[in-house]
């Protein structure tokens, strides 16, 4: 299949040569929604070590809390301006958005508590609720395409 061919049955939904659009979408959206979460657990990691007295530690999770941040919201202002059309696909990228506020928020209150303020009793929590959070986002990958 040309180029042409190609572009024209991926503009009208149809099948292509090398598998349908939306499938190629969902998996790649799904990898990234994936390594999100894994970075997000990662942070858990990180926080664990940090508060066992490992001195890298500390480093470490604000490093990752800042990567997290900017990779989170590259992939939302991503998804929502080249899946706009696909559905579900606005679903995705407001989503990440919208994760990637979150992690602002909660790395607001990591950086307060780490400067004295008692937050560590919300940090917490919303940390662990941002795993499920993230794990929305993979949902919404998943169904990229799809009616």
């Amino acid at each position: 299949m040309n180029t042409k061919t190609y572009d024209i049955a991926v503009g009208a939904g149809q099948p292509t040569g090398s598998g349908e659009p939306s499938r190629n979408l969902r998996r790649w959206w799904g990898v990234i929604a994936t390594l999100i979460v894994a970075a997000i657990f990662i942070e858990a990691v990180f926080a664990g070590a940090m508060l066992s007295g490992a001195g890298w530690a500390r480093k470490a999770h604000a490093a990752g809390a800042l990567a997290l941040i900017v990779a989170t919201l590259a992939a939302g202002f991503i998804s929502t301006v080249t899946l706009r059309r696909i559905p579900h696909g606005l679903r995705l990228g407001l989503t990440l958005i919208a994760l990637a506020a979150v992690v602002f928020v909660q790395t607001a209150l990591g950086r307060a508590a780490a400067h004295g303020a008692n937050l560590l009793w919300l940090h917490v929590p919303l940390g662990v609720a941002l795993l499920g959070f993230a794990a929305q986002a993979v949902a919404s990958a998943r169904r990229l395409g799809g009616a």
